[in-house]
């Protein structure tokens, strides 16, 4: 139901209100008084620079109390981006008029009863010009919340999928590798590309155990010069 009203408000914001791109000013009040109110919060425990990488830094810093609502709430619109072309359109179109943006979420965030903190950031990226960055800001956003929960993202890519055993060898085999105290979230993929083997990404970290990896090692070996 509710990706039902996510398409039909959103074709209506395409379809009625195109306008063409208008560079808008932001108060320089507002700035400032966005940074007295960040000042007192906790920072994420990661650091992106990027501009993305600053608006998902003062949204968390506003999501105090509350940031397992925010990531909630996040994950949601990042999902209805996904499955509605037409309210990803409407976010990332410069052209589309921002009152008519406004309207579209504030319609679609009221019927999903989201917090304010991010509706009121939603309202941020359409005045600044800056929705179209929304995934990426996404993205960051949860990067932030993973570390915050001590979550760490592991990805195992394999040949060929893995049964329940192999999976749950593979994990007891990275837990001893992981920070104490860390949680795992698995996420296996299959690419027969490898031929055998593992490649395992856990954070930043990547693990190649593929045979592909060890044929080119040894492809290398044998094309190197006798000394």
């Amino acid at each position: 139901m509710l990706f039902n009203i996510t398409r039909s408000v959103a074709r209506s914001a395409c379809r009625l209100s195109y306008r063409a791109p208008v560079a808008t000013h932001v108060p320089r009040a507002m700035a400032v008084g966005s940074t007295r109110a960040f000042a007192a919060a906790q920072k994420p425990k990661m650091e992106d620079g990027t501009l993305e990488g600053r608006y998902a830094t003062a949204l968390f810093m506003a999501s105090s109390g509350r940031l397992e609502t925010v990531y909630n709430d996040l994950v949601v619109i990042r999902t209805m981006m996904q499955e509605s072309k037409e309210f990803k359109l409407a976010i990332e179109t410069p052209g589309v008029d921002p009152e008519s943006k406004l309207v579209a979420f504030e319609a679609i965030c009221k019927k999903a009863g989201t917090d304010a903190a991010v509706i009121n950031f939603m309202k941020v990226l359409v005045e600044n010009k800056r929705a179209h960055l929304l995934s990426k800001m996404i993205d960051l956003f949860e990067n932030f919340y993973r570390a915050e929960k001590g979550l760490v993202l592991c990805k195992v890519t394999s040949a060929a999928p893995l049964s329940s055993a192999q999976q749950g060898q593979v994990k007891d085999a990275v837990q001893k590798r992981a920070e104490k105290g860390a949680t795992l979230i698995m996420e296996y993929n299959t690419n027969p590309a490898l031929l055998g083997g593992l490649v395992v990404k856990m954070g930043e970290a990547v693990l190649d155990f593929s045979v592909t990896t060890r044929l080119e090692r040894l492809q290398t070996q044998l094309l190197a010069p006798v000394a």
